[in-house]
């Protein structure tokens, strides 16, 4: 079977002006991520990481190049469009939960499905990202922080996104709770078919990537493939 790039990204550079300083957050940077990829993305803090996702995910623009989403600049794209781009197509989940204290898991995991195009049942979404079914009426402070971070993942996938895309997705959390939230994503990526992306400072969780992209000032300084993907059970925090 031919594999499909979901995102090809084009000499994509980033700089943040603030006065007369000029920080480079990305540097040229060339890449294709095929559809249904699970890709985990090492780096120092400030390696351009993070700049990158956001922009793939519409949350930041680019300075120079071109990001293509399937056939689509979206490097091109107005506000409205991208708006509409991250509503369809993109589900994001970051470090801290952004929960919503006065709702319950299911009516966090609601606020997304009353506006998407074809969700899945809250119940589903939740029961995917592992969260057990008697702790769907709990609010986010009955929650520990893992469970919590399983309803931000039931959250994202629950408008069925092409794209799961994740920053630091473990960093608040300690080895156990991670690895139950590692096998959310995995979950996910082979049942769902979602292409995910994380971000994360522990290299240990690129076993279970088909790919590691590292990251240096501002470009890809090399990329791994796992030839076999290890189950986040296996992995050594």
């Amino acid at each position: 079977m031919t594999k499909e790039a979901i995102y090809r990204i084009d000499g994509i550079t980033k700089v943040y002006r603030t006065g007369e300083v000029e920080v480079h957050a990305l540097r040229g940077v060339d890449l294709e991520i095929d559809s249904g990829e699970f890709i985990v993305l090492l780096g120092p803090s400030g390696s351009g990481k993070s700049t990158l996702v956001n922009i793939l995910g519409g949350l930041d623009t680019a300075t120079e190049g071109k990001v293509f989403f399937r056939d689509e600049e979206i490097t091109g794209f107005g506000e409205g469009e991208l708006t509409k781009y991250r509503r369809d197509h993109v589900g994001f989940v970051f470090q801290f939960y952004n929960l919503v204290p006065s709702l319950t898991a299911t009516e966090n995991v609601s606020l997304v499905t009353e506006i998407a195009r074809d969700p899945m049942d809250p119940a589903e979404a939740l029961e995917i990202a592992g969260l057990p079914r008697e702790r769907h009426d709990h609010f986010p402070a009955q929650l520990s922080g893992g469970e919590q971070q399983r309803v931000a993942i039931a959250r994202a996938i629950a408008k069925k996104p092409e794209v799961l895309l994740c920053d630091e997705p473990t960093g608040a959390l300690d080895s156990k709770t991670g690895i139950r939230v590692l096998e959310a994503l995995a979950s996910v990526n082979k049942d769902l078919g979602t292409t995910v992306l994380v971000i994360t400072h522990n290299a240990a969780v690129g076993k279970m990537a088909d790919r590691v992209i590292h990251f240096a000032d501002g470009q890809v300084a090399r990329i791994d493939e796992n030839e076999t993907r290890e189950a986040p059970a296996s992995i050594a925090w």
